[in-house]
């Protein structure tokens, strides 16, 4: 035998003994196994490396699709049946199993459904996080901590694996029924892929991260270069007619006023423009502390201002409803600020225009509604007024920062926002914003600002 692979055994085999003769056969078999065994370690090896190049490849995949692939690939390179990702909490107190295979849907009972478990209350999947590294169970039936979630289908066998961003654990694959025994190389396989999974997620986070920054620049650029230009302009206009009056007639009436109105109405605009733009920023940075405010504390403040406004007879039907403790910060007031100012803006002339403002509460959280009787907001525009901040709009609404504004807010206070008509299924009777905030009544260690 001439073959690199044995050329430590004596290829004159004549002379040997029967008793030789067995023990060259059993090294025979053992190499010959070494080299299969090698075989098919280059040969998951390059299934592994092509499906990290795939997902490489998948920069405009949402990270989800990322993960659910990359999980059907565990599937592959380990020979099992069954497969599970779930993402650990920055506390390492709860696990959310979040994404299930393709085999594990068609079978088991939980399937689509976010299912969390208490990292405190043990059981097999919990076993890679508390022994903070790869556990393999052959032999479930036998195994003490056997513990599923309700209705998930029978399991033979189980490998596990945390996934870590650094020294902390972000998260945990998982794999089982695999028809032999899992072993050291199925552990190699799993581990080296998802550890390629992490990193291709934390960099399309951070591309993700770069592209938003940029959105935000490009977005500062477009209210400074075009929404306030064009008020300047405004204000420019009227103040140019006020000049030239002044010029030829060397005085200006008192029905001239609203030559010099106008401009000081519009850079009042300009400047809640700058105003929300700053706060956008701020909210952001993450820069703002959150608290525990009254709600109905904030809204009483809303409508006061708004029976000031100048020029308009305005009628708001409010009941102050104090005590309404939600978690936000400092910018809660600028949610229902922006929403009644937007009634006003948008109510053309229409006298008076009737506000009313109702608080209730429910095991759902408290839900403010505002509504007019101003010109209401066509369906086809419904969702596009909350859309000021998004990417592709920004360039083609020019109805300042203010709702997209109370969107962002609100959903960073954990909440939702809708609009709807005033009188169902005729927009014209005018329009109503509903606000639904969680109920932090309940929520201790929180600073009360109320």
């Amino acid at each position: 035998m001439d073959h690199a692979l044995f050329s430590d055994i004596d290829s004159s085999t004549e002379n040997l003994t029967r008793e030789e003769l067995i023990d060259l056969f059993k090294r025979l078999k053992e190499l010959a196994a070494k080299y299969k065994r090698s075989e098919e370690a280059l040969r998951l090896d390059e299934a592994r490396l092509e499906a990290l190049l795939k997902l490489n490849d998948m920069a405009m995949v949402a990270e989800g699709d990322i993960i659910a692939y990359s999980l059907e690939e565990a599937i592959l390179l380990t020979g099992s049946k069954v497969g599970w990702m779930g993402a650990l909490s920055p506390d390492e107190k709860t696990l959310a199993m979040h994404c299930w295979s393709k085999g594990t849907k068609e079978e088991c009972g939980i399937s689509g459904r976010l299912h969390v478990l208490s990292v405190s209350d043990g059981g097999i999947w919990i076993e890679p996080i508390l022994q903070r590294r790869p556990v393999i169970v052959n032999d479930y039936e036998g195994y003490d901590g056997k513990s599923i979630p309700s209705g998930h289908i029978p399991i033979k066998n189980f490998m596990g694996i945390p996934v870590y961003d650094g020294t902390r654990i972000v998260a945990v694959a998982e794999v089982g029924n695999k028809g032999t025994d899992y072993d050291a190389s199925d552990v190699r396989q799993l581990s080296l892929l998802m550890s390629g999974v992490w990193r291709i997620i934390m960099r399309k986070r951070a591309e993700d991260a770069l592209a938003e920054s940029k959105l935000q620049a490009e977005l500062y650029v477009d209210f400074m270069g075009h929404d306030i230009n064009n008020m300047n302009q405004v204000a420019m206009g009227f103040l140019e007619l006020a000049i030239e009056k002044l010029g030829s007639e060397g005085r200006l009436e008192k029905d001239d006023v609203p030559l010099l109105e106008k401009p000081m109405e519009t850079m009042v605009h300009s400047a809640k423009l700058i105003d929300n733009v700053k706060k956008l920023q701020r909210l952001r940075a993450g820069i703002l502390e959150p608290m525990v405010l009254d709600l109905g504390q904030v809204l009483s403040e809303v409508v006061s201002e708004a029976r000031c406004t100048k020029g308009r007879h305005i009628v708001i039907d409010h009941t102050p409803a104090p005590g309404r403790l939600v978690k936000a910060n400092e910018l809660l007031k600028d949610v229902f600020s922006n929403i009644v100012e937007n009634s006003i803006r948008h109510s053309g002339t229409i006298e008076p225009l009737t506000i009313a403002i109702n608080v209730s509460t429910t095991d759902r959280g408290h839900e403010v509604s505002i509504e007019d009787n101003g010109r209401g907001i066509p369906d086809a525009r419904k969702e596009e007024i909350f859309n000021r901040l998004s990417q592709g709009k920004m360039r083609t609404l020019r109805t300042g920062l203010g709702l997209g504004l109370v969107k962002t807010l609100v959903e960073s206070f954990g909440g939702l926002i809708r609009v709807e008509d005033r009188v169902e299924g005729d927009h014209s009777h005018g329009c109503r914003f509903v606000v639904l905030l969680p109920d932090a009544g309940k929520t201790p260690g929180l600073h009360n600002a109320a």
